[in-house]
Formats: C-alpha cells, sequence, structure tokens
C-alpha cells in the first residue's frame, strides 16, 4: 500500500464518519485502542464533534515516523488528538513526558495493555515447531529473502517444523511457492494463533501484538524488523532482527536457549481493573 492509497483510505474513512453524525449523539468519550488508521479517523471525527478521547495503548514509539508505517505516524497524531493516555509501560509514559505531554493534571496513566487480558498461560509448552509471522508492509519489498532464509533454516533445523499461518496480502501470499520444507497453513483468528505461540518452541515475526504475547507467555521471538517500538522486552523476550542476513545467527542461538522465565513487562493480564478504576 504505497502513501497515496493511504491518505486516501484515511480520508474515505474520516468522511464517512462525518456522515454519520447521529453516532456520536449523547456521547461524552470516545475510546481509541492502538494505532490503525481507523482508530486515527475516528479519532479525528470525535475531535470535530469535541468529543474528548481516551486512547489506549498510548506512547508506543519507534521514533521513526516511516516505520512501521503508517502506524507510527498515526500514534503521534492520536496523541495529540486524545483527552486521556492510557499507556502499557512507564517507559510509554516517558516517551510521552518527552513530547511535552502533560502528565500534571492526571491525563497520564499506565495500565498495562488489554490485548494481554483475554490471553491464559494455562498450557504453555515447549513444542517441536517453529511459528511463523510475516506480514508488514516494511518487508514486502524483500519479503522473498526473508522467505527463502527461513525455507533454508527449515532445511536445516529438519528435526524441528516450520509452521507459517500464511497472511492473505497479495505481496505475501504470491512467494508461497518459495516454502518447500516450510508448512504453510491458512490465515487463523487471534484464539488460534495464540495457542501456537503457547505450544511453539519459539517465534519468528515481524509483528508488534507478538512481542507482547510471547513476552506474556514466556517465548521468545526472533523480531524481523529494523525498528521496534515496544524495547521494553528486546535482549529478553525479544530480539531484533534487522535484515534476513542476520536471521541464521539469531535463530541459532535461540535455539539453543529458547526457555525463559522472565515477568512480562506490558502487563498481567489485568489491565481492565486499573481501567475501570481510573474511569469510574
Amino acid at each position: 500500500m504505497d502513501t497515496k492509497h493511504c491518505e486516501n483510505r484515511l480520508n474515505d474513512i474520516y468522511c464517512h464518519i462525518l456522515q454519520h453524525d447521529h453516532l456520536f449523539k449523547g456521547i461524552d468519550y470516545v475510546v481509541i485502542q492502538g494505532d490503525t488508521s481507523t482508530a486515527c479517523a475516528i479519532a479525528l471525527s470525535a475531535f470535530h464533534h469535541g468529543i474528548k478521547i481516551i486512547h489506549l495503548e498510548a506512547g508506543l514509539r519507534s521514533n521513526d515516523r516511516m516505520d512501521p508505517y503508517p502506524e507510527e505516524m498515526n500514534r503521534q497524531i492520536l496523541t495529540r488528538l486524545a483527552d486521556i493516555h492510557l499507556c502499557p509501560t512507564v517507559h510509554n509514559k516517558q516517551n510521552l513526558l518527552r513530547e511535552n505531554i502533560s502528565v500534571h493534571d492526571n491525563t497520564v496513566h499506565v495500565v498495562g495493555n488489554t490485548g494481554l487480558d483475554n490471553i491464559s498461560r494455562e498450557g504453555c509448552d515447549y513444542g517441536n515447531f517453529v511459528l511463523i509471522t510475516m506480514h508488514r508492509r516494511d518487508n514486502h519489498a524483500n519479503m522473498d529473502e526473508w522467505f527463502r532464509t527461513i525455507e533454508k533454516l527449515a532445511t536445516q533445523y529438519d528435526e524441528i517444523e516450520f509452521i507459517i499461518p500464511l497472511h492473505p496480502n497479495p505481496n505475501v501470499q504470491k512467494h508461497r511457492h518459495l516454502f518447500e520444507k516450510v508448512r504453510v497453513v491458512d490465515p487463523m483468528n487471534h484464539d488460534e494463533l495464540i495457542q501456537l505461540v503457547k505450544k511453539c518452541k519459539f517465534v519468528i515475526s515481524d509483528s508488534g501484538g507478538l512481542q507482547e504475547e510471547c513476552s506474556f507467555l514466556n517465548k521468545k521471538i526472533v523480531v524481523c524488523r529494523k525498528t521496534t517500538e515496544r524495547p521494553e522486552s528486546v535482549g529478553i523476550h525479544s530480539f531484533m532482527c534487522e535484515s534476513p542476513t542476520l536471521l541464521e545467527n539469531i535463530v541459532q542461538e535461540i535455539y539453543e536457549n529458547y526457555e525463559v522465565n522472565e515477568e512480562c513487562p506490558y502487563g498481567k493480564g489485568e489491565s481492565w481493573k486499573m481501567i475501570c478504576k481510573l474511569l469510574t
């Protein structure tokens, strides 16, 4: 998806919401979760209707507005629009302080991430397979390189299985033929994916949310990106891999020491309790 297409898509969402003014009648606050263009459009529309905005998952920053694109810029826009900022970590709160977001009027709170509230640690184990997910547009240009390297790893480590639920994006699907040893399965819903995370040996992914989920479930994850907005777990649960050429060495290190038992910095799965207390 190029820049112009993203701009047009955001404008379409925004215009559609403005055409439905009745959606905002009788509403005092809008809760926005995450960093999607849809969230950004809804927040902007709420702002134009004079409605206060609560941003859940506030303060995440990679400090590179083009990586991840467009999420990093969406986050920064949402911060400027929001009245109340609910941060997953202290680090996220510090990011907002550096951007001169005031905490003196009790608008910035550390609550953990609600994305973990619906996940149970029950049934976690280290099975004999590696879970892979790849989808970010930042990797589309060299997705074939990532896939060739992963296929090579699956051949080298033939004693374990490599499984990838292949993302439906055409820019990902067109490289499906590069996998022979890697087992390709259909896209999964979130609950199904989490069950695989619980049972896998470790994860290879370019996902942001999976960094938190792996940390919560005590699984190591190779993060196939140049930057991350979730640095709190780097070197503990998350291990950055900026290019396919580095993947083999990182996987070897993790394969030899894949078990981890450390506290998750993104919350304890009880964020909803803190948020309800703050908002009532």
